[in-house]
C-alpha cells in the first residue's frame, strides 16, 4: 500500500466544515445501504472534485473507514491538487491488470481516509469503468471500507459518470451557482436516472454567501456555458466538426452501455431464480427445530478455511488485519496487580509497568498481538434458564473462545459452560436497559434481536466474565448447520463418551462410530435435561468432536480449496458474524502456519450445583486466573 500526505491549499472555515457535515449527515439519513456514492457535475470546473474530497474527509473524521476513488481518468485534478509524494499506481493500472488493489491504494495522513488516484490516462476510460473488473473491485472494497466516494467526470461532457453510477448506491450532482441552466441540469438528471442510479441530492456549489438572492439567475447562463464547455472537457477547444464526431462516438457508447445494462439485468434475474430454488432446497433439508450450537465450526469455516479461497484479495487482507487489531480498542483484561499472596518487592515497584500482573512470584504482561473470537451455538427452544422475560432472541447454548497467538503460532480453544453464573444485562421488549443481575451466561443472547444485537450482548457478557478480556470478533451458528458442516469434511470418527441411544440408536457409550448428518446433529446437540450436569457432559462431547473436526477440516482444505468455499457459502445463511470478508481473508492467509491439537483445548473449571429450579455452574476463580494468564499473558523476563 502506498502512503501519501494530502495537501490542502487553504483551511476551511467554520461554515464550510458545517456544510460538509450537513451533507454527510443527509447522506447517512438516506439509509444504511447507501455506501458507494458517485459525485458528478454537469460541466467542468463546478467543483465536484473538491466536494468529493471534502465529503470523503468528513466521513473519515466521523470515524468511518473511507475510500476516495478518482474515476476522472480523462482529466484528474485530485492528484495534482491534493497529494504530496510519489504515486506509482492508480485506478487505470488496477483495471488493466497492471497491479493489485493493495499496491494502488494510498493511505493518507488523515486517519481512516484512503485514496485510489486515477493513474495514467487510458485510451478507453468508459470501457474500463463499465467493465466487470470495476464492479468486482467495488464489491471487494465494500468490505473493508464503510464508505466509498467516487469522483467521476462531468456527465454533460462524457458518459463515464453514468457508467460508474450504475454500480453505485446513489449519486450526488454538484452544480455551480449561476452557471448551469435548469434545463441542462434536468437533462443530466434524466440521464442518471436512465442509467439506473438513484440521485441522493444536489449540491449547490460556489455560492457567494455575501450577496443577496444567490439562488437565482440560472436562466441567463443557459446556452453560454452549454456551448462553451461541451466537447471541451479533457482537451483544448476544437472545431465544430470534431465536436460532432465526439458526440456521435458518445452516443454509440451510450447505446452500448444501455444494451449491456439490459443484458446484466437479465442475468441478475436468472441468478435470483437460482438462489430462490437453492434456498427452498436448503429449507427442506433442515433438520429439527431452528436452534443451534455448532461452535467451532464457525471458526473453522470462517476463520481458518473460507478465506483460503479469497487469498488473492491483497487489500482485503491488509485491511482485515488492521480492522481486527483495532477491534480491541486498546482493551486488556483488568486483573489485579497482585493475585493471591504475591506482593511487589521494592525493585519490582520501581520498574513496574501499567498492566503487569504478579502471581505466585512470577510477573506477566498481556499479549497485545493475540486475537480472540467468541463462537456461539444458538438454541431458541431451550427452556433451562433462570430468567425468562425478554429472551426471544434464543440462548447461546454453546460458548467457545478461539484464541490465535501469532508469537507461538498456536490456536487455543476455551470451552465455557452455558450455565456459568455471571452478571448479565436485562432489557425489556423495546430494547431498553433495565438492570444487571446474576444469571446463566447462555441467557444473555436472548435479550437481543436474535441477530447482531444479541451477539454484541453475549460478547460483552463473556468479556466481563473474563475480566474485560478484549474479543476481536464473533460468529453465531444455528444447529441446522451441523449436518452441512459435518458432511463437508466427509464426516467425523469419534468414540462415544456417554449413552445417547435415546436420541440415536447407533450412539452407544464406548462404541467407535462414524458421524454423518443426523448422527452428528444428535452427538453435538443432544442432552438429557433430567440428568444432573448434562450440560457438562455435552461440553466434553463437543470438545472431543470439535478437536477431530478441526483437524479433518484443515486436511480437507489442503486437498481441495474449493470445498472450503462451498462450505462457507453453505454455512453463511445460518450464521451471524462480524468477521467480514477482509478479516477472513487475513486470517486465512496466516492460518497455515498455526498449530492445534487436543492439548490446546481447555474447559473452564468450576462446580455445577442445583439452584432453586435450574443447574448453576460457578467457575473456580483461581483456576480462571491461571487460565487467563496461561492463554492470554506472557512472562516478563
Amino acid at each position: 500500500m502506498q502512503k501519501v500526505k494530502l495537501y490542502f491549499q487553504k483551511k476551511n472555515d467554520f461554515y464550510i466544515k458545517e456544510a460538509f457535515k450537513t451533507l454527510r449527515s443527509n447522506i447517512e439519513f438516506c439509509g444504511d445501504d447507501i455506501k458507494v456514492i458517485a459525485i458528478t457535475s454537469c460541466m467542468a470546473h463546478e467543483g465536484k472534485s473538491s466536494v468529493a474530497m471534502e465529503l470523503a474527509k468528513s466521513f473519515a473524521e466521523a470515524g468511518n473507514m473511507t475510500l476516495l476513488i478518482d474515476a476522472d481518468m480523462r482529466k484528474s485534478v485530485l492528484i495534482g491538487r491534493y497529494k504530496t509524494g510519489a504515486v506509482k499506481y492508480g485506478l487505470s493500472h488496477c483495471l488493466t491488470g497492471k497491479t493489485q488493489y493493495l499496491d494502488a491504494i494510498c493511505e493518507t495522513d488523515i486517519p481512516k481516509l484512503c485514496v485510489l488516484f486515477s493513474g495514467l490516462v487510458p485510451p478507453n476510460p468508459s470501457e474500463l469503468l463499465g467493465s466487470r473488473k470495476f464492479s468486482e473491485m467495488l464489491n471487494v472494497m465494500k468490505r473493508p471500507f464503510n464508505y466509498i466516494i467516487i469522483d467521476t467526470p462531468p456527465l454533460g461532457s462524457v458518459i463515464d459518470a453514468a457508467v460508474v453510477a450504475k454500480n453505485c448506491d446513489g449519486t450526488v450532482l454538484v452544480i455551480e451557482n449561476n452557471a448551469i441552466s435548469y434545463r441542462f441540469a434536468q437533462k443530466v438528471k434524466d440521464q442518471l436516472e436512465k442509467a439506473g442510479s438513484g440521485i441522493l441530492g444536489v449540491v449547490l456549489n460556489k455560492v457567494d454567501m455575501s450577496s443577496k438572492g444567490y439562488y437565482g439567475h440560472y436562466g441567463k447562463y443557459y446556452g453560454k456555458y452549454y456551448g462553451k464547455y461541451y466537447g471541451e472537457y479533457g482537451s483544448d477547444p476544437e472545431s465544430k466538426e470534431k465536436q460532432e464526431k465526439e458526440e456521435k462516438i458518445r452516443l454509440e457508447l451510450q447505446k452500448d452501455f444501455y444494451e449491456s445494462r439490459k443484458q446484466e439485468e437479465q442475468e441478475k434475474k436468472e441468478q435470483e431464480k437460482k438462489e430462490r430454488r437453492a434456498d427452498r432446497r436448503q429449507k427442506i433439508k433442515r433438520v429439527g427445530k431452528a436452534a443451534g450450537k455448532v461452535v467451532l465450526a464457525a471458526v473453522a469455516s470462517v476463520l481458518l478455511i473460507c478465506g483460503l479461497a479469497m487469498g488473492g484479495f491483497e487489500v482485503a487482507r491488509a485491511m482485515g488485519k488492521r480492522s481486527l487489531m483495532s477491534a480491541a480498542n486498546g482493551m486488556r483484561p483488568q486483573l489485579q496487580t497482585t493475585i493471591g499472596d504475591s506482593e511487589l518487592s521494592e525493585e519490582e515497584q520501581i520498574r513496574w509497568r501499567d498492566g503487569w500482573v504478579k502471581y505466585q512470584d512470577t510477573i506477566y504482561q498481556y499479549n497485545e498481538d493475540i486475537l480472540t473470537f467468541l463462537i456461539m451455538g444458538i438454541d431458541k427452544n431451550s427452556d433451562a434458564v433462570a430468567v425468562k422475560e425478554g429472551t426471544e432472541g434464543g440462548q447461546a447454548d454453546a460458548l467457545f473462545l478461539a484464541v490465535m497467538n501469532p508469537k507461538d503460532k498456536s490456536v487455543k480453544i476455551i470451552g465455557i459452560n452455558r450455565n456459568t453464573m455471571t452478571d448479565i444485562d436485562i432489557y425489556n421488549g423495546d430494547g431498553a436497559y433495565i438492570t444487571t443481575t446474576e444469571a446463566q451466561l447462555a441467557v444473555q443472547h436472548g435479550f437481543g434481536d436474535g441477530m447482531e444485537k444479541s451477539c454484541e450482548y453475549q460478547k460483552k457478557a463473556v468479556e466481563k466474565l473474563f475480566y474485560q478480556l478484549p474479543i476481536h470478533g464473533y460468529a453465531a451458528v444455528n444447529m441446522s448447520a451441523i449436518p452441512t458442516i459435518n458432511d463437508a469434511v466427509g464426516g467425523i470418527d469419534v468414540t462415544v463418551l456417554e449413552d445417547l441411544t435415546a436420541a440415536d440408536a447407533s450412539l452407544v457409550e464406548g462404541s467407535y462410530v462414524h458421524l454423518s448428518g443426523e448422527s452428528a446433529f444428535c452427538y453435538v446437540r443432544y442432552r438429557d435435561t433430567d440428568v444432573f450436569a448434562s450440560a457438562d457432559m455435552r461440553l466434553a462431547r463437543q470438545k472431543d468432536y470439535l478437536t477431530n473436526w478441526v483437524n479433518k477440516a484443515r486436511q480437507t482444505a489442503r486437498e481441495n480449496i474449493s470445498a472450503a468455499l462451498d462450505l462457507y457459502m453453505a454455512v453463511t445463511p445460518q450464521m451471524v458474524t462480524d468477521i467480514s470478508m477482509d478479516r477472513a481473508a487475513y486470517l486465512a492467509s496466516i492460518q497455515s502456519n498455526y498449530t492445534f491439537d487436543e492439548n490446546d483445548f481447555y474447559l473452564l473449571k468450576g462446580e455445577t450445583v442445583m439452584g432453586e429450579e435450574f443447574e448453576e455452574f460457578y467457575p473456580d476463580e483461581e483456576a480462571l486466573y491461571e487460565l487467563i494468564l496461561d492463554v492470554f499473558y506472557e512472562k516478563v523476563e
